[in-house]
């Protein structure tokens, strides 16, 4: 019996110490709440979330230091291999995590070292069909949206996307380092700006306001339409691939390198990266996962869905984030913090 109440006591004092906060920045909506209700539940660990709406801001704060506040931060491809460069992030590849091994080579290889891939997909516009009276299928359409969408319209703010965006609406190399062509996109989004509503993330935009959102077009990622769909009871929303291509991302989970991999860190990751659970997560959320044996148990809906899935022809003209110099991320950062909509 003093054994047995000597054991019992141990239990009490080391159980509260074992489960451990995780604390994730990230987009909003970008995690299941039933597969984190359900980590909980088989680790006793919790999850707190906390969420941007804007890459330059998430990458100021791993700048200047604040990132170690976070135990894992959603980070796309191009900027985990860049920040990992610079000592910002953790290197992840020599510690041992269960299941990462279940994410497909090519997510893998664009994660590197200091990034374990999560999500994949495309950039593209959404519109609502009902109101649009003309075809929406160009990046143009958005940069000078037609008069159904002027004042309802949102374009993204990030030193990279937004720039692409103006870019390949003109056929250029959205990673060009030509200073002519890079004032030219400059010119397209400040005259791009009279006509917006704001400038922000739309999830974060219509999960504030709900059926009231006024929203009629807007820059976004895959997987975003159905989360606006959900928040606003719309349904007549539209994603559009331009014609004249888009980018194509791996988001990534990264440990700032301040900070410590703990175990419930460690747990999370293998958690989130065990194939049934992966492909809960996806559906839940609704974007193409990473992991590979997790898309053998998809459905149908969501194999054919083209957002989720995007065809040949599509990712034909899709370029790959490429990594550029720290010149010219700063040209990029001053272009993206000047623009403005009217106040």
């Amino acid at each position: 019996m003093k054994y047995t109440l000597l054991s019992l006591l141990c239990f009490l004092l080391i159980s509260p110490l074992a489960a451990q906060e995780i604390k994730i920045y990230t987009w909003e909506n970008f995690l299941s709440d039933a597969v984190i209700k359900a980590f909980t539940k088989k680790t006793g660990h919790t999850v707190k979330q906390y969420f941007y709406d804007s890459e330059v801001d998430r990458n100021a704060i791993l700048m200047n230091g604040q990132g170690a506040k976070y135990d894992l931060i959603i980070v796309d491809n191009a900027t985990t291999l860049r920040y990992g460069k610079l000592k910002v992030l953790l290197p992840l590849d020599s510690i041992h995590l269960d299941n990462v091994q279940f994410n497909d080579q090519q997510s893998l290889q664009a994660c590197g070292k200091y990034g374990i891939p999560y999500a994949k997909g495309t950039m593209g516009i959404i519109h609502r069909t009902s109101i649009s009276k003309t075809k929406i299928d160009s990046w143009n359409d958005l940069l000078m949206p037609p008069n159904e969408h002027i004042g309802t319209t949102m374009m993204i703010k990030d030193d990279i996307d937004t720039i692409a965006i103006a870019l390949l609406a003109q056929g250029l190399d959205p990673f060009t380092r030509d200073r002519e062509q890079l004032k030219s996109a400059y010119s397209l989004l400040k005259n791009q700006s009279k006509y917006l509503m704001k400038y922000g993330y739309p999830i974060t935009y219509t999960n504030e306001l709900g059926k009231s959102s006024k929203l009629s077009l807007a820059a976004v990622y895959s997987g975003d339409l159905y989360n606006i769909k959900k928040s606003t009871g719309q349904d007549d929303w539209e994603y559009v691939v331009p014609k004249e291509g888009t980018l194509f991302y791996v988001d990534c989970f990264t440990a700032p390198s301040a900070s410590v991999l703990k175990e419930g860190t460690k747990a999370f990751l293998a958690f989130i990266n065990e194939p049934s659970v992966a492909y809960q997560n996806a559906e839940d959320v609704w974007f193409s996962t990473t992991n590979k044996a997790a898309q053998l148990l998809a459905s149908d809906k969501y194999k054919n869905d083209s957002e989720i899935s995007p065809d040949a022809k599509t990712l034909q003209r899709s370029h790959s984030y490429t990594q550029l110099s720290k010149d010219d991320i700063v040209i990029r950062n001053r272009i993206v913090s000047i623009l403005r909509t009217p106040e």
